[in-house]
């Protein structure tokens, strides 16, 4: 059934027809009746009556098919439960549908009591009747939008505790890369203290050894405060200043147990032991011109030979 939508010229009952237009020309039509008969008055009154319903249930249609939408589109962020907000938004829409149907099989009952009063009465009975549908339709519709707010502002719970465990998911994964970063950070200085520890290590190894052999020189050398040395010695050089291989030959050629004499110039006879008591024993008396003389040959010689360092 084609359905007036003003301007926008005539469609189907599933279009976004103006109900609002539908409801001026409906009274235009009851008022056409009221001027065609007298006798359509009451006819024409009740058609207005039915009218005035049909248009108010148009509105309550209306007004349950824009909640529907905006239910529909507060469903549409949301995962689970926005299908089940769809599916109760497309019933109140259908719903909203059948009352504009009934709005609009009020108006052409009102229209067919303008050509006969007769028909107006038959027309106001089923432009009564068809009130009460829409009126039925309204409710179903209002009932089908609350189940349809319902059903969204559960989808509206859901798309809000989904989107508080993705934050919780999020912190959690924040706070898991801050934990991988310092154990990262952890394990660089790790390898960095091992990497030290390891050259320390080795320093301390080379360190014992030239210890080692620094210990074994040392064991080989003689104290300062002296000790004992096994082995030839030999030097190009002097001991305390002096040279021990000349010394040394000086040395060889001097007999054991020798002293440093000095000879004296002259000696005293008793130097000789017994040597004054011969010379007197071997004394002879010479006289020389009645001179008397002592000669003494062997003290002769032996002064002699005191006299000559002998």
């Amino acid at each position: 059934m084609s359905l007036y939508r003003g301007s926008g010229g005539a469609g189907d009952s599933t279009t976004d027809a103006s109900i609002n237009e539908v409801t001026q020309q409906a009274l235009n039509a009851a008022t056409s009746a009221t001027a065609a008969s007298g006798s359509a008055t009451t006819a024409s009154g009740h058609a207005g009556t039915a009218t005035t319903k049909a248009s108010e249930a148009a509105t309550s249609a209306t007004n349950a098919a824009n909640s529907a939408t905006a239910s529909a589109n507060s469903a549409s962020g949301a995962s689970g439960s926005a299908s089940t907000a769809t599916t109760k938004a497309s019933e109140a829409a259908t719903s909203a549908t059948n009352a504009s149907n009934s709005a609009t099989a009020s108006a052409n009952s009102a229209t067919a009591s303008a050509n006969s009063a007769t028909a107006s009465g038959n027309s106001a009975t089923a432009a009564a009747n068809s009130a009460t549908a829409a009126a039925s339709s309204a409710s179903t519709a209002t009932t089908k939008a609350s189940e349809a707010s319902t059903s969204a502002g559960t989808a509206t719970t859901k798309a809000s505790e989904a989107a508080t465990s993705a934050t919780n998911s999020a912190n959690s994964a924040t706070a898991s890369a801050n934990s991988a970063t310092a154990a990262a950070s952890s394990a660089s200085g790790a390898s960095g203290s091992a990497s030290t520890a390891t050259t320390k290590a080795s320093e301390a190894s080379t360190s014992a050894t030239n210890a080692a052999a620094s210990a074994a020189e040392a064991a080989n050398k003689l104290p300062l405060a002296g000790g004992a040395m096994t082995g030839a010695i030999t030097t190009n050089s002097t001991f305390d200043g002096r040279d021990v291989a000349t010394d040394g030959t000086k040395l060889d050629g001097i007999a054991a147990n020798a002293t440093n004499y000095s000879h004296p110039t002259n000696h005293a006879i008793s130097v000789i032991t017994g040597l004054q008591a011969a010379l007197d024993a071997k004394a002879t008396t010479t006289t020389v011109n009645n001179l008397s003389t002592v000669y003494d040959p062997i003290g002769a010689s032996v002064a002699m030979a005191i006299a000559l360092g002998g």
